[in-house]
């Protein structure tokens, strides 16, 4: 029997050992890569690139997946009974296990949220899914049940899917003496994540180079396919293709500035995202008196009828994308409203650049014999402003190009500005930072249930530009706490007539990956996407 057993445990060994190891960047199937500033949830500044790590190393309540269901199999609740006219929420844990093998319980929960009260309007969530603002009450009754009381009725699926999506076990017993601000300060240092409960932990972090993960043991989930997941550091889409193609690499994106040179990569298999739930969209600075034009609506629309979405969707993004003229996404199209999926399917009836001249006249906006072609008003202050980007994609560029033209041809001038992810971000975060326009995308993630609060609401934690609607304010509460999509509907078609932010298409990708992995295995290394096999050609 002892050898026997020897055998067994050199089996599980060898098993353990035959996991592969896979090399990637982040954002996969998303967009250009981006770095790796942060370690904790919470406490970052919500980039792709942070977020995907944070997945790996710590469970969500919730498990949300990519076709905007709850995947209970993946997540730590294992049932939610909702009571006291939709006010009361009783939360079921799985039996779950920290790394170190420790329980983890539902005060390991209750104490994620007290961080996230505690750091206050710094959480770049604050406000969306009520959280922490209309809680008047959560509190752990034993190890696996927990409470949660709202201050007044809610629609319980925004609730499940914005508030409580957000809420996830932290080790309280590793993190003991540290404060949010504390936490904060601390988000890169390693030996803060030595506890995790999530498939992976963490092996290595360098900063600026790579992040290196191992399947946790302990993982109370569906185990992880891979025994490894390494994190190269790339600046650029083109750096981290060329990777790809030289095997530093095992699983990346072919970019779209890159996509004739596709054929480099024939020997690697090939899968098709979607770009996951998300918008791409320009914000705009209503604070900004320079550009006080931009708070004129019929401004805005004309700017929106002269983009010709399914030229960008053609030319940036090779075919592979989506029309967007609201903020629910259509990719899936499962809060889509039918007149939105009808303009989606047919964009063209959004571009209309003669209506967009004649706007701009009705605004005052017109252009004069010896000034040039572009648009002035009455008082001669041109018709112009400033856009940022994101430097380090050339789709971006092709993108962001193709708009200041489309824009030009209708008399508005349009200055392009490239600027390192951080730093956009930074400006937009700065209520008095100084910007005109930002050209960004937007994943909904942990706000899967798409009702804007947080983004649009006046005072919105992510409401960059300052837009402020009282009808639209109203709008959005009532998705909040009228179940039903009807409310939702209301909502994105009035967003889509008054847009707080310009609309823009969204881009799909197509990922190549190492014939030494399996499609589950290429799967499991992604974030918020799904990738789907392509016909031959890709």
């Amino acid at each position: 029997m002892a050898g026997c057993a020897a055998l067994l445990g050199a089996c599980a060994l060898a098993c353990r050992a035959a996991l592969p190891t896979l090399r990637t960047t982040t954002d996969v199937g998303l967009a250009a890569p981006l770095n790796v500033n942060s370690l904790l949830p919470l406490f970052n500044n919500e980039s792709v690139g942070d977020t995907e790590i944070n997945e790996r190393l710590y469970s969500h309540l919730l498990w949300i997946g990519t076709r905007i269901t709850i995947r209970w199999h993946k997540s730590l609740a294992r049932s939610i009974t909702v009571s006291d006219h939709d006010r009361r929420f009783l939360v079921r844990l799985r039996h779950w296990r920290w790394s170190d093998g420790r329980p983890v319980t539902a005060a390991d929960v209750v104490y994620s949220f007290q961080l996230i009260r505690a750091f206050g309007f710094r959480y770049l969530d604050y406000g969306m899914g009520g959280i922490p603002r209309i809680i008047a009450r959560i509190r752990a009754l034993g190890p696996h049940r927990f409470v949660i009381v709202t201050r007044h009725r809610v629609n319980p699926r925004w609730f499940e899917y914005n508030g409580l999506s957000q809420l996830r076990a932290l080790p309280r017993f590793a993190w003991k003496g540290y404060s949010a601000a504390d936490l904060a300060a601390r988000q890169t240092e390693p030996r803060l994540v030595r506890v995790v409960d999530g498939p992976y932990r963490l092996q290595r972090f360098v900063l600026g180079r790579e992040v290196v993960l191992v399947r946790n043991p302990n993982f109370s989930g569906p185990p992880a396919p891979l025994g490894r997941l390494v994190y190269k550091m790339y600046t650029s889409s083109e750096g981290a293709f060329w990777a790809l193609r030289s095997g530093h690499l095992d699983l990346g994106n072919i970019p779209h500035a890159l996509y004739r040179a596709r054929h480099l990569l024939h020997r690697l298999r090939s899968c098709y995202t979607d770009g996951g739930f998300g918008i791409n969209y320009v914000t705009l600075n209503f604070r900004d008196p320079s550009v006080a034009f931009l708070r004129n609506v019929d401004v805005r629309r004309a700017l929106e009828y002269a983009i010709n979405q399914r030229l960008i969707i053609d030319v940036a993004y090779n075919g592979l994308g989506v029309p967007g003229f609201n903020p629910v996404p259509g990719n899936p199209p499962t809060y889509l409203s039918p007149y939105l999926r009808h303009l989606e399917r047919h964009p063209g009836l959004m571009y209309r650049p003669a209506r967009a001249r004649a706007l701009l006249r009705q605004a005052g906006w017109r252009r004069r014999r010896g000034e040039g072609w572009v648009r002035r008003n009455a008082q001669g202050q041109p018709l112009a402003f400033t856009l940022l980007f994101f430097s380090g994609s050339r789709t971006i560029v092709i993108a962001v190009d193709i708009l200041k033209q489309q824009w030009r041809a209708i008399g508005v001038d349009v200055r392009l500005r490239a600027l390192p992810f951080n730093l956009v971000l930074a400006k937009l975060d700065d209520p008095h930072g100084a910007w005109q326009a930002a050209y960004i995308a937007w994943t909904y993630e942990p706000d899967y249930y798409p009702t804007g609060e947080g983004m649009f609401n006046t005072g919105g934690g992510e409401n960059y530009g300052g837009y402020s609607n009282p009808t639209l304010d109203r709008l959005i509460h009532d998705t909040n706490v009228k179940p039903g999509r009807r409310w939702l509907y209301a909502y994105e078609r009035f967003a889509a007539r008054h847009l707080p932010v310009l609309f823009t298409p969204y881009q799909g990708n197509i990922v190549k990956y190492s014939r030494r992995f399996t499609l589950a295995q290429a799967q499991s290394a992604l974030y918020a996407v799904s990738c789907q096999p392509k016909p031959m050609g890709f």
